[in-house]
């Protein structure tokens, strides 16, 4: 208890220094006064009385010393003195300081939200979702790609599986509502089993769950909301449970709100969920009738590797019961990673975490060399502490308060960067079918202090370990250019070089295969010309006002008649889709030839008479669809030149007969003409794949529809007139894609294959770090070679007094300031050769070791290297010899 006590008693005399030496002060002066007095009454002079008494009490300052250390801690004081002198030190050397703290600021700052970023896609699952690692999306695949679960196997999988404590089926599905106090709208909504809820483990923060009741035949209809939907439609209405919903003309009970960031499965503001309806249609087995997916959660102790062999197992005796529906379909089961972004997902954004993390140790390998260098220019300073006693152990704890200040005030910086960066990378990369948690925790802020700390560490390191080495000779010395002697210092920052140029060019040269594998995509031919000249929308029709293909078909005339009259258009087309852009597949009957096993499905695309010359395509045989191929008439098609060539090679495609599956119209079509081929369902664009065009008024009409404006000008510029007029042929039918075709062709990942739905964040990213890095490796290349050149000032100028010329001495620090770059170079080539093939499943038509992509970024550092170099060699040659000499 006593030593608590005197410990809390040391703490107080922290916060009361000051006093405490006033009062020792002031008792020492009274007894040196007590003395006196009695020297004086004993004989002795003032003076002789006033002398012994100092004598006989000691030296003042040593017991006030051992006053100090025996009433506080130490320690405490020792660290705050040193701060304070750290903070003025820095404080004078203002340019060092900020540099250091923006390179380490952005260095920890982008690896930590690196990791925020990667931790959401492979780790944390849906939003809120319990235990999210034992969650799994399970569907089917069937022949030809068909998925994606039939709700009578889902109701075997449930029935028989012993691998999972539960299952829930869903569903996505559009509905049309009525909130009572707006238009009727389309929204993508969500029907799930019972039970769904339970299984991901979140209740809902308002109101009830769905119970087994809501779901039988008969059932009053109830409906829960998302947070989003509820604050969009419902303003955030307490009393919104027990209020009505119109969904699909019914009226729907609201029974409760999810919590504020649930989304599941998709990411959209109009989300809610509905119960599965138990009808006919959900019964018919067969991919055809298919749900979305179902979510399981495995039981403890089972792993995924066991339920996928049980569910194969299950899956196998439903062939042989169903051979007609389900021969050859297998399960599918997904984790959250897989689900959003593939089965590569750890290895892509590892890699991109990597890259992150070579960010941090260039700037931490910059930083070494900006603290060595300082250290080195500040040696005179260092040193004579270490000559009058200071020893290397209280010069080393100086710079490593130094370094631990500068780290502090990066930290702070970095954490409020890294909220703004990851909410920024929240809303750019925004997608409805990724749903991810970007939320900021206690795990980013210890990710955080741990980069920062290891950045503190590898910064401080090297000028510490100088100053151990440093032997008596240089502390009495007392100068840096007797330091650099044995050019300890200049190695090391020669190394430090060679590692931020090897670190870099790795990053250049990932970043580089990268980014020509996404220009091969966006960059790829998609069969249109004058793309820029064509204004393209999306329109969606309310279902609630357009149930009949009347009312669709007088909208879709109106729409072309108000964009046709609008000035500067020469013509209107439109089509169910858009070049790039998925069409709609079915199988294709041949007249002559009956349909094989291993036929593929065909996209189908639905398009006015006008379409392929307003998008800029031509037909190459035959001819194109004119206003008298109408309702009523012979049922024709046109075919792409894929098409034709890979079902008539050698022969003409005109007049040949075909039919598709839809069962809406099965009728058989006289093939009319062969069109230019244009990118469809290829989410790569690599391979123009076989389509076949359609009348659109000869097919069912979809409550979506493209609409094309080719303009005699750029059709940016005639966005702001165009607008109005599509939103105003029907102010209820929503406008929701609206660009020139040319944009339209941008990168979008909703629109990619899952392996490749990420590679345009990294194609985007990855320049970011490799640049990010060059910079970096140029400062350092500068601090070193300035540093070179100051310590060499003498020699300099006794190489210009006795005759060298300018570009002599250029050549001198040149070709010394190139050789950490090359040795860098050399190193940094033969890592990229080898980490690049980890990006093989990401590249598109490009190859991991592209020789141009590592030629580009070889020269790209060379270049760097020699303009970072000729600041400092400026400055070498306008070393006056004279003041050189003079300076000594």
């Amino acid at each position: 208890m006593s030593a608590l006590r005197r410990l809390v008693q040391r703490l107080r005399s922290l916060f009361r220094s000051d006093a405490l030496d006033r009062d020792f002060d002031e008792e020492v002066r009274s007894h040196i006064e007590f003395a006196i007095d009695d020297f004086m009454q004993q004989g002795l002079s003032e003076a002789d009385a006033t002398r012994l008494a100092r004598a006989r009490f000691g030296l003042v300052e040593a017991s006030r010393d051992a006053h100090r250390q025996s009433r506080s801690l130490m320690w405490v004081e020792t660290i705050a003195f040193d701060s304070r002198q750290a903070w003025r030190s820095l404080w004078s050397a203002k340019a060092f300081s900020l540099t250091v703290i923006a390179t380490m600021t952005v260095a920890v700052a982008l690896n930590t939200s690196v990791f925020v970023v990667m931790d959401a896609v492979l780790f944390r699952g849906f939003p809120l979702v319990k235990d999210h690692d034992r969650v799994l999306f399970l569907q089917e695949q069937g022949p030809q790609g068909a998925c994606c679960l039939s709700y009578l196997d889902f109701e075997d999988w449930q029935s028989q599986a012993q691998s999972f404590e539960a299952l829930a089926f869903v569903r996505s599905k559009s509905f049309s509502i009525r909130d009572g106090a707006g238009r009727p709208f389309d929204v993508s909504g969500t029907q799930l089993s019972t039970n769904a809820f339970r299984v991901l483990g979140v209740a809902p923060a308002l109101g009830r769950d769905f119970m087994g009741d809501d779901m039988r035949p008969g059932a009053t209809p109830v409906v829960i909301l998302s947070h989003r939907f509820w604050q969009s439609r419902f303003q955030g209405r307490a009393d919104v449970v027990g209020s009505t919903l119109h969904v699909d003309g019914q009226a729907a009970t609201v029974i409760g709100v999810m919590p504020e960031r649930f989304e599941f499965p998709l990411r959209i503001i109009g989300n809610f969920w509905m119960p599965v309806p138990d009808t006919p249609d959900i019964r018919a087995r067969g991919l055809a009738n298919s749900g979305f997916v179902a979510v399981a959660r495995l039981r403890d102790g089972v792993t995924r590797e066991q339920a996928r062999a049980e569910l194969e197992t299950i899956n196998q005796r439903l062939a042989i019961d169903h051979p007609d529906t389900n021969r050859s379909v297998v399960p599918r089961l997904a984790s959250h990673s897989d689900w959003n972004s593939g089965t590569d997902a750890p290895l892509i954004w590892g890699s991109l975490w990597v890259a992150s993390c070579l960010v941090l140790l260039i700037a931490c390998a910059n930083l070494a060399n900006l603290m060595l260098v300082r250290t080195l220019g500040r040696w005179r300073e260092l040193a004579t502490k270490l000559a009058l006693g200071a020893g290397p152990m209280r010069v080393m704890r100086q710079l490593a308060i130094e370094s631990l200040v500068l780290a502090l005030i990066a930290a702070g910086a970095a954490w409020w960067l890294v909220i703004w960066g990851v909410g920024t990378w929240d809303v750019v990369t925004f997608s409805m079918y990724q749903v991810l948690d970007y939320s900021i925790d206690a795990r980013a802020f210890v990710y955080l202090i741990g980069a920062a700390s290891i950045a503190t560490l590898l910064m401080a390191a090297p000028p510490m370990f100088r100053v151990m080495q440093a032997g008596e000779g240089d502390a009495m010395k007392g100068d840096a250019r007797g330091v650099t002697g044995r050019l300890r210092g200049k190695r090391l920052g020669n190394v430090l070089v060679a590692v931020q140029i090897g670190l870099a060019i790795v990053l250049l040269a990932g970043a580089g295969v990268l980014v020509r594998s996404f220009e091969h995509i966006v960059r790829a031919d998609a069969g249109v010309k004058g793309a820029d000249n064509v204004l393209v929308g999306l329109m969606r029709m309310p279902s609630a006002n357009y149930m009949n293909q009347g009312d669709r078909r007088q909208y879709v005339d109106r729409l072309k008649a108000a964009l046709a009259a609008a000035p500067g258009v020469e013509h209107v087309a439109v089509a169910s889709t858009a070049p790039t852009r998925f069409a709609a597949t079915r199988f294709v009957e041949f007249e002559g030839r009956p349909r094989q096993p291993d036929d593929e499905r065909i996209g189908f695309v639905k398009t006015s008479a006008d379409y392929l010359s307003v998008i800029g395509a031509r037909a190459v045989d035959g001819r194109t669809f004119s206003d008298a191929d109408l309702a009523g008439t012979l049922p024709v098609a046109m075919v792409n030149q894929a098409f034709a060539d890979r079902y008539w090679p050698g022969q003409s495609a005109v007049g040949k007969r075909i039919r598709s599956d839809s069962p809406l119209t099965p009728e058989w079509r006289v093939v009319v003409g062969v069109t230019s081929n244009i990118m469809h369902n290829d989410p790569l664009r690599q391979n123009f794949r076989p389509v076949v065009y359609v009348p659109m008024v000869q097919e069912p009409l979809g409550l979506t529809v493209y609409w094309f404006a080719r303009t005699t000008m750029p059709a940016d510029r005639m966005a702001t007139t165009m607008r109005p007029l599509a939103e105003g042929v029907d102010p209820n039918v929503d406008l929701e894609i609206f660009s020139s075709l040319a944009d339209s062709f941008a990168f979008d990942r909703d629109f990619m294959d899952v392996e490749h739905s990420e590679l345009g964040k990294h194609a985007r990213v990855a320049p970011l770090f490799a640049g990010i890095a060059l910079i970096l490796s140029a400062l350092g290349l500068i601090s070193i070679i300035g540093y070179s050149v100051d310590q060499r000032n003498k020699e300099i100028g006794i190489r210009m007094a006795i005759g060298a010329t300018a570009i002599e001495i250029q050549r001198l620090i040149l070709r010394e300031g190139m050789r950490p770059v090359l040795a860098g170079l050399v190193g940094g080539m033969a890592a990229a050769v080898a980490l690049n093939r980890l990006l093989r499943s990401q590249l598109v038509a490009v190859s991991p070791n592209d020789p141009v992509v590592l030629i580009s970024a070889a020269a790209t550092i060379l270049v760097v290297a020699i303009i970072a170099s000729l600041l400092p060699i400026r400055r070498a040659v306008s070393v006056d010899p004279v003041i050189a000499l003079r300076a000594d």
